[in-house]
């Protein structure tokens, strides 16, 4: 019985994976064509699956910049670096943030932390975590062949460790920052999560926030600024 499920199982993952390769494939040709609502239908079809990936996000974003669709599209573009940084994506983000009312100047970072966000960004949470797991596997097969080098395995050994600590702060800054994107045309950041509380500052469709706190309906969030306040969550669409 078991056996026959996890065939079935595979049967329908090959099946999925076909269906989404076509619908992929007809996005494309729907893009190409300047059907760009159509292309998008087709998109969402593969979301719908829960079949995303980076290439996926990518296009969509590419859609919603061409019908000015500009959080939409800084949303896609968002959703795609988290699984992949891809520099034609970085360009293209960049782009729409030009389209968009906000102007948010972020505070001016030292120049170690500054190196430190370059070094963890240059490759994804996933290859750091891959070089990481070689590096101790290396350093435990070396020291079980009791190679004599000390030295050697002494640097495997900090290697390890600086890899680790790279892997952690990668984890941080991609996986564990909960971020949104405003989708309404206008949002006001309160005081408190309170429509009777002080009005702090407004935001506009497009703007990036991440959040802090939540409490019932109402986020508490920070802009690049380091400006915070609370919207309603209804407000803006969140990229975890």
């Amino acid at each position: 019985m078991k056996k026959i499920t996890c065939l079935l199982s595979s049967i329908l993952l090959c099946m999925q994976t076909f269906a989404g390769e076509h619908l992929f494939t007809q996005g494309n040709e729907e893009y190409a064509n300047e059907n760009y609502s159509v292309a998008t239908s087709y998109y969402d079809s593969i979301l719908i699956n829960q079949m995303e990936s980076s290439e996926l996000y990518y296009n969509l974003g590419n859609c919603y910049y061409k019908t000015q669709d500009w959080a939409n599209a800084i949303w896609h573009y968002e959703k795609s670096l988290q699984l992949k940084r891809n520099e034609k994506t970085l360009q293209n983000l960049e782009l729409t943030r030009l389209k968009i009312i906000d102007r948010i100047e972020p505070i001016p970072q030292l120049f170690y932390k500054k190196w430190w966000n370059s070094l963890i960004n240059l490759l994804s949470t996933k290859i750091w975590q891959i070089l990481t797991i070689l590096c101790i596997w290396i350093a435990l097969i070396i020291r079980f062949a009791n190679y004599k080098k000390d030295y050697f395995l002494t640097s495997l050994h900090t290697l390890a460790l600086i890899l680790l600590f790279i892997t952690y702060s990668s984890y941080q800054e991609n996986y564990n920052k909960k971020e949104a994107i405003i989708f309404s045309s206008t949002t006001i950041a309160n005081s408190a999560p309170t429509n009777n509380s002080t009005n702090l500052f407004s935001l506009h469709s497009g703007s990036k926030v991440e959040i802090i706190d939540a409490i019932g309906d109402w986020i508490n969030i920070k802009i690049a600024n380091g400006n915070n306040g609370w919207i309603k969550e209804s407000d803006c669409k969140i990229l975890q």
